[in-house]
């Protein structure tokens, strides 16, 4: 999917990047016998969205393993379907509604309808899947397909003995089941009064992606992820890049050329993956 991403309702458009400029940022971090590289990802995309370059097509081909946030092959993304009613529902007859006041529950039912649904269809969710389960159907109502993101392209084209995750997928619904009800609460009323009134920002955090402008994607990102909250934006950045970080130093005990793919976010800004093999003493080069 990945959650994180669907959840944020992430003025330029990445259908339009001509392909000499699609550029999306990558990264390497090197040893003796090992180099890793760190490419950033949107995991959902329309389809005609260009962002693949030569450099990149070539670790597809040679990389002797790729580490993705979660498991891409599909059993795996089959058998996570099973842990939605224990991660994401309510329980003792709550219902989401429970969570809102008057004037909420009105957004929520106005933002619902324009998607399609009825809020009384969202009622059996968590304040944090509702969230998601909205952003994704807002993404799908402007083109946007999680089959041509990128996890969804690339994991077609490796081999899955060769392909890891850093996460289980218990693990990346923990992430938000864990936060507690007020802040899953603020989370869903911040993505309702985005999807209302800034319905391009995924357009824009697109455009900034495919050509590379890490800056401009970290403004818009971080800004909109601390926007939800410390808690969130410790729960679902600086947490989970401290131990991929910690991860990537043990991978560079071992040996070969490794392709790492996950959540454009991930990687820019203070608290970055990068940032943090950085502070680790490790030299980390941009080579794309």
């Amino acid at each position: 999917m990945s959650l994180k991403s669907a959840a944020l309702a992430l003025a330029l458009t990445t259908a339009l990047t001509p392909a000499a400029l699609a550029d999306p940022a990558m990264w390497r971090v090197s040893d003796a016998d090992s180099d890793i590289y760190l490419f950033g990802s949107v995991h959902i995309l329309p389809p005609d969205t260009v962002w693949r370059t030569q450099q990149l097509d070539q670790l597809i081909e040679t990389a002797d393993s790729f580490y993705y946030e979660i498991p891409m092959t599909e059993d795996a993304q089959t058998a996570s379907q099973s842990l939605i009613p224990q991660y994401g529902l309510n329980r003792n007859g709550n219902t989401l509604d429970g969570f809102l006041n008057e004037a909420e529950r009105v957004q929520l039912d106005r933002v619902a309808t324009s998607l399609g649904l009825s809020s009384r269809q969202l009622q059996p969710l968590q304040p944090w899947l509702a969230s998601i389960t909205l952003s994704v159907l807002a993404m799908q109502a402007q083109g946007y397909n999680p089959a041509s993101g990128v996890e969804a392209t690339l994991s077609r084209e490796t081999a899955d003995e060769r392909e890891n995750a850093f996460e289980t997928y218990n693990e990346q619904f923990g992430f938000f089941s864990n936060l507690s009800q007020e802040v899953q609460t603020e989370f869903l009323l911040l993505t309702l009064d985005q999807l209302e009134n800034e319905p391009d920002m995924l357009d824009e955090l697109v455009g900034y992606w495919a050509v590379g402008d890490t800056e401009g994607l970290n403004t818009l990102f971080h800004a909109s992820m601390m926007e939800a909250g410390q808690e969130v934006y410790d729960a679902l950045i600086v947490n989970r890049n401290t131990n991929w970080a910690n991860d990537i130093v043990t991978q560079l005990e071992g040996d070969g050329t490794t392709l790492i793919i996950v959540g454009a976010g991930h990687l820019v800004g203070p608290d970055s993956v990068p940032q943090m093999l950085e502070d680790r003493g490790l030299t980390v080069e941009r080579v794309q």
